[in-house]
């Protein structure tokens, strides 16, 4: 059987809950998102997909459980708000992360690596580490209100985050929302 999947981190409640007021004064300002809840928020390290549950809690888990343990915790701020891809065609409402990023990226790039061995297709995208606010329908017409307010938060600040272990999450798509169930849980550093 196939189980969707992705790999990510947690946020800590007290960053969730900055979010969903820049959610709040954002939603003000923008129709047409599907605005993220809070507390679905985290941040996606590898979105694999339909993977077969045997690969995912085998030889997947494996190669992660690998991977972390030489990986010391990563302390991150949270830093910024923005848009993907761009102004022009925002698709993608994302507050940032900084800090000690290159840490997370150079995990990224050994298990992307490992993951190419397990036969997995590789993913053309680099990382970017953001947590996603929302996700516009259609394209977003007359949003001068959102792009001034979003301009503001370019240096806005909502939060501290110690990255200790990586999540390996199922994701079931419903009419209500998608539903998150934490498969595996894989600390850094071994412990």
């Amino acid at each position: 059987m196939k189980i969707r999947s992705f790999l990510a981190f947690d946020i800590p409640p007290k960053m969730k809950a900055e979010l969903g007021s820049v959610i709040g004064l954002l939603s003000q300002k923008a129709r047409d998102v599907k605005w993220v809840k809070p507390e679905r928020m985290h941040c996606t390290i590898r979105f694999f997909g339909d993977v077969e549950e045997d690969l995912l809690t085998g030889k997947l888990s494996q190669v992660i459980e690998r991977e972390v343990l030489h990986q010391a915790p990563v302390h991150l701020v949270g830093h910024g708000v923005g848009v993907f891809p761009n102004w022009r065609y925002p698709r993608v409402l994302w507050a940032g992360l900084a800090g000690e990023t290159e840490s997370v990226i150079s995990l990224h790039a050994k298990l992307e690596h490992a993951f190419e061995e397990l036969g997995l297709p590789h993913d053309p995208r680099r990382l970017r580490l953001h947590l996603t606010l929302g996700r516009a329908r259609s394209p977003l017409r007359n949003c001068d209100a959102l792009v001034h307010m979003v301009e503001k938060m370019a240096e806005y600040e909502f939060g501290e985050v110690d990255v200790n272990a990586l999540t390996l999450y199922k994701s079931e798509l419903t009419k209500d929302g998608p539903i998150y169930t934490a498969l595996r849980t894989f600390p850094l550093g071994g412990k």
